[in-house]
């Protein structure tokens, strides 16, 4: 298990320094910069594109045949899964601490640049909230559909988990009053609803993966 999470992580690397140094430039003009915009564009970018990278890697594991040949190894399926959902929870947690820097040094120079200090708990559980729903939607499509339409499915997933979060949002504001109450009762949805359904992905996508031929 560790050795296919190493893998996982090795494998993302190489993509996820050149976005890192992208990152970076990014970083120091949002910090450069009092915009609400640019600080909203950065939380969003870095709280997905981390763990894109490594859906791309899962994908690119089967075009270079490396993928089919993890399944010759001593290692459960399961295990293959599990390391593929660690290694993106582990790039989410990069890309959360890149987006906690930028803002916190924005914040530091400029001052909250949002209406309330408390919506930037939201930004933040938004971001996390996509990154999950992408992942729980893309493995299991991946494993079912195949490899050749990965990009059409990480796509597909970005699409749906962006509109899954707007839906949850929308209803909440349609049920709730105003106030910082449900604005931190909307975070916490969103980061509960998320979890869950990234969680119930991985027994998923384990039993697609079980029934699939090679």
């Amino acid at each position: 298990m560790k050795g296919l999470l190493r893998n996982n992580f090795y494998g993302t690397l190489s993509n996820a320094k050149v976005f890192a140094g992208f990152m970076i430039l990014f970083g120091i003009f949002g910090v450069a910069v009092i915009s609400q915009s640019v600080q909203i564009g950065y939380v969003m970018i870095g709280s997905i594109g981390f763990s894109l990278s490594a859906i791309i890697v899962a994908k690119n594991e089967f075009t270079t045949k490396w993928g089919k040949y993890k399944l010759t190894l001593p290692v459960r399926r399961a295990d293959i899964v599990k390391s593929q959902f660690l290694n993106q929870v582990i790039w989410l947690l990069v890309g959360t601490f890149f987006v906690g820097v930028e803002v916190g040094l924005s914040w530091l120079f400029h001052g909250c640049p949002f209406d309330q200090y408390i919506d930037v708990l939201t930004l933040f559980a938004l971001g996390i909230s996509m990154n999950l729903f992408m992942g729980a939607i893309f493995f299991p499509l991946f494993y079912a559909g195949g490899e050749e339409r990965g990009e059409m499915f990480w796509m597909i997933a970005i699409l749906c988990a962006f509109g899954i979060d707007y839906t949850i949002i929308t209803i909440l504001n349609e049920l709730l009053e105003p106030g910082i109450t449900t604005i931190v009762f909307g975070a916490v949805a969103l980061i509960i609803c998320s979890s869950v359904a990234f969680g119930v992905s991985y027994p998923v996508t384990v039993g697609i993966f079980k029934r699939k031929e090679y």
